[in-house]
């Protein structure tokens, strides 16, 4: 008997007995699904996660001053910041990052807001690889001139005027009872870096709540802060951006010894450099371990659905005892009877992995949309899949296609 024959017999058998075909090869479906599922997904989580940080810059380093120990003088100054970037070997661009809160009125509404006000350089625009969504970056000249002028976050733009392209407005922000209006040059992806600052990166609201008032997010020339403040600028943390190919570890060292140098406190620990890119194999390492686990115990669904397959394999050889007989008394070999049931069992095992991986792809698609991400599933994944389902199969229906191959013609025959 060729592999074609036994094909058409192994179709027709599952066909003559599909309830219980289907019911056999849902440990199977299940089991595949899942694992493509979980994958899918979570390689999809990896993939966005270690996208924010890049696009914040891998190559950057942030440099941060512990608050807990800083006394007034420990505290970076906007000095420090321009003699890192001249002084210390291998610094392509560095910006100082202020946060402060304060009230805005949006003009186009009239609709109040809470505002986190982020005091950076225009070098932050580095920071970004796309550059801003719309409009621009302030310059330098309108950082040296203190000029009201802001970049806002793509999310706070859409929540605040509905939608994204708000080059030209305005925003009427209050602090320390100056008021200052402030236009939008710009709409940037943001949000990463905020998230670092320990704001948040899709919901602000959520996490700076006051009252009943949205809460905004907004980039601003740190002497713009300083203006409408009335205070002297004080920086905890600055983002240091190294030159291509530029060692970050290096460039963290060094960055950290000026200070030390510069606020007289070599022997404290108040400052720490922290490589971005550090962040990225971190979040791989361990979105890969966790979704290897998790599709690990996925997996052992598949284990009991090659059990079941044996098991009902077994029950098939018992109900064709006689056709078994009959077909070796009329001359049929082992190895023919072996094919013609390993065959059934491959084909059970992968129908159930086709079924199982149209499941898991349409439920990783599901599960990515509900938190707007796209899942990474690609071709090596299904292949794999396919080929395990085949494996389970093979595994499992050695066991029951030997036992019907290795029956005595005469005692098949004799048996009812």
């Amino acid at each position: 008997m060729n592999i074609s024959e036994s094909f058409k017999i192994a179709i027709k058998c599952i066909r003559a007995n599909w309830m219980r075909s289907l019911l056999t090869m849902l440990g199977i479906i299940i089991g595949i699904s899942s694992v493509i599922m979980i994958i899918g997904a979570g390689t999809g989580v990896r993939d966005y996660i270690v996208s924010l940080i890049e696009d914040m810059g891998a190559n950057a380093v942030l440099i941060s001053v512990d608050a807990t120990q800083a006394q007034d003088s420990d505290y970076i100054t906007l000095d420090d910041v321009d003699n890192i970037k001249k002084r210390v070997s291998g610094v392509d661009h560095c910006s100082p990052m202020m946060m402060g809160f304060a009230n805005a009125t949006i003009d186009a509404s009239a609709e109040e807001a809470t505002v986190m006000i982020i005091g950076v350089n225009s070098d932050v625009q580095f920071m970004f690889p796309d550059g801003a969504k719309y409009g621009r970056f302030f310059t330098e000249e309108e950082y040296n001139a203190s000029s009201p002028v802001a970049v806002i976050g793509t999310a706070s733009a859409e929540m605040a005027f509905g939608y994204e392209d708000v080059v030209g407005q305005y925003l009427t922000v209050s602090s320390s009872g100056s008021t200052m209006k402030m236009r939008l040059c710009g709409v940037a992806d943001i949000d990463s870096l905020i998230s670092t600052m320990g704001g948040g990166s899709s919901s602000f609201s959520e996490m700076f709540q006051t009252g009943s008032k949205m809460t905004i997010a907004i980039f601003v020339p740190c002497t713009t802060l300083s203006r409408l403040t009335g205070a002297d600028p004080t920086v905890s943390s600055v983002f240091v951006i190294g030159e291509e190919d530029a060692n970050n570890d290096a460039i963290g060292n060094a960055s950290v010894n000026y200070l030390k140098a510069a606020h007289g406190n070599y022997s404290s620990d108040l400052y720490t450099a922290e490589d971005m890119a550090t962040y990225v194999e971190l979040v791989d390492i361990i979105v890969s371990v966790l979704t290897a686990f998790i599709a690990c115990v996925g997996a052992i669904s598949l284990i009991v659905g090659g059990i079941g397959v044996m098991n009902i394999m077994l029950v098939s050889v018992t109900e064709r005892t006689r056709e078994i007989g009959i077909r070796k008394s009329l001359g049929a070999k082992t190895k023919a009877i072996t094919m013609q049931f390993l065959t059934e069992s491959i084909i059970l095992c992968l129908i159930g992995g086709v079924i199982g991986l149209i499941i898991g792809i349409s439920g990783a698609y599901l599960a990515c949309s509900i938190i707007d991400i796209k899942p990474n599933i690609n071709i090596f994944i299904i292949a794999v899949a396919l080929l395990f389902s085949c494996g389970v199969g093979l595994f499992f229906g050695i066991y029951p296609a030997r036992k019907a191959a290795k029956l005595s013609p005469i005692d098949a025959l004799r048996r009812e």
